[in-house]
């Protein structure tokens, strides 16, 4: 993100920035526990389940945020056991589970003055039917 290489760690991420080939530490990143996180426009995505949120962290203001706009979409997540945040084109995908079935959704996401990010669905469906799970989640660009 922002040009600088992130390597979480449980103490505090460690940032090595590319242009001037130093190290810091970012401490505010592992403040909230994420999986399956993705960047899109150098800012990391990731679904707190726990909290039911769609979590945004800038590397520039060091802070997460809540995505607004998205509490109908997630309402639909609660009996997930797994979800997984994709960059997809220049919006993010959820993808996740319900019984029997996968389900992925695609979201655009807007700045606001203040910071605020807020989503919009675009679309959600079931994609799959059956006991799948993903066991990773990539965005390839061809």
């Amino acid at each position: 993100m922002a040009d600088k290489i992130y390597i979480p760690h449980r103490y505090g991420s460690y940032v090595y920035e590319t242009k001037e080939s130093k190290w810091e530490i970012d401490y505010m990143l592992i403040s909230k526990r994420c999986v399956n996180e993705c960047v899109v426009d150098d800012v990391l995505y990731s679904h707190d389940r726990v909290m039911n949120t769609l979590r945004a962290y800038d590397p520039n203001q060091k802070s997460w945020r809540v995505v607004e706009g998205v509490e109908e979409l997630l309402a639909r997540t609660i009996c997930s056991d797994w979800s997984y945040t994709v960059r997809y084109g220049g919006n993010l995908a959820l993808l996740f589970r319900r019984p029997g079935e996968i389900w992925c959704a695609e979201i655009s996401l807007e700045r606001r003055l203040g910071g605020e990010i807020w989503g919009k669905v675009e679309w959600c469906d079931q994609v799959l039917t059956g006991n799948f799970k993903v066991m990773k989640s990539l965005s390839v660009m061809v």
